[in-house]
């Protein structure tokens, strides 16, 4: 159905030649550099916020950096699972299809282990409590009682969303601390290859589903990317806080709503109107609903 150029076996080769191992990209005792910004500014949106001097639109910078990769870590918990489940599921079956899973369920795991190594370093070096979302498990609980369509949409979604991160605000922006590039760079490269498997899951699920099979698959891509709208704003609810903490400033009721609402449209553009207006995900959506496709391009407007 989606016509695509690449099959398993290719994703397979295509990951053997990126493979990389997590001690040399992060030990585990490596300390951060916070004299730099982390995230490219067209991720963050410290910048949009008055009030807040230079040291702490930078401090607010780091703040969202490590929320997220903390939110990587976060939907990496299901999407592991998705893949454990697709694997069994192939078991008996398509062996290239069986062997490439594999990899993409262990290299998930290892991105888990990346990201939380990263918060630890970040923790360590701003020495004092700065939180992230949690309950990564009961979300994945929620993600997966959703038919598998509709979950292989979302993780195309991410996928396609995280090379375009990439590829267009991050490689090419010498501002920001190079260990967070480097690090979006190892994660980039194997994540070239699960953005593929996706498709193949996704061409695989949707050539076996009926036209209302198709709509109610976008109808939970839609409630799953609400339901992440939440989370978002509860991020940035956490980030006010943890800029409080760190700067010592106690900010006024509409100073905080100020930065709230700066953070959550940052997160939303990020996670979500990235993905929802990705070309290659538009495509693949045209393909199984012209109309689904339609129905995801209006949501993003109303989050641009």
């Amino acid at each position: 159905m989606l016509d695509l150029t690449f099959d398993y076996a290719s994703c397979v080769r295509g990951s053997e030649k990126v493979s990389w191992r997590l001690d040399d990209v992060m030990p585990a005792d490596t300390n951060l550099d916070f004299s730099r910004p982390f995230l490219p500014e067209a991720l963050a949106g410290a910048t949009r916020v008055p009030g807040l001097d230079p040291q702490e639109r930078k401090t607010l910078n780091q703040i969202s950096g490590n929320a997220y990769l903390n939110l990587f870590q976060f939907v990496e918990e299901y999407i592991l699972a998705a893949a454990v489940q697709q694997t069994h599921a192939e078991l008996f079956g398509d062996h290239e299809a069986v062997r490439a899973l594999l990899r993409f369920a262990e290299e998930e795991a290892k991105h888990q282990q990346l990201f939380w190594r990263y918060r630890e370093a970040f923790d360590r070096g701003v020495g004092k409590p700065c939180e992230v979302l949690g309950s990564a498990t009961e979300v994945a609980r929620v993600i997966l009682s959703k038919g598998p369509l509709a979950v292989t949409m979302v993780t195309c979604h991410l996928e396609l969303m995280t090379l375009q991160h990439y590829t267009e605000c991050v490689r090419d922006d010498t501002g920001v601390d190079p260990l967070f590039s480097r690090l979006l760079k190892f994660h980039w490269l194997e994540e070239s290859q699960h953005a593929k498997i996706d498709a193949l899951e996704l061409d695989k699920l949707a050539s076996r589903a009926t036209p209302s099979q198709i709509d109610a698959a976008f109808d939970d891509y839609l409630g799953i990317c609400g339901a992440f709208d939440e989370l978002l704003a509860k991020q940035a609810d956490l980030d006010v806080a943890s800029l409080a903490t760190l700067t010592g400033r106690t900010f006024s009721d509409a100073e905080a709503k100020e930065i709230r609402a700066s953070q959550h449209a940052s997160y939303r553009k990020t996670f979500l109107w990235y993905g929802m207006t990705n070309g290659t995900f538009q495509q693949y959506l045209a393909k199984l609903s012209t109309h689904g496709a339609k129905r995801v391009a209006e949501r993003a407007a109303t989050l641009a």
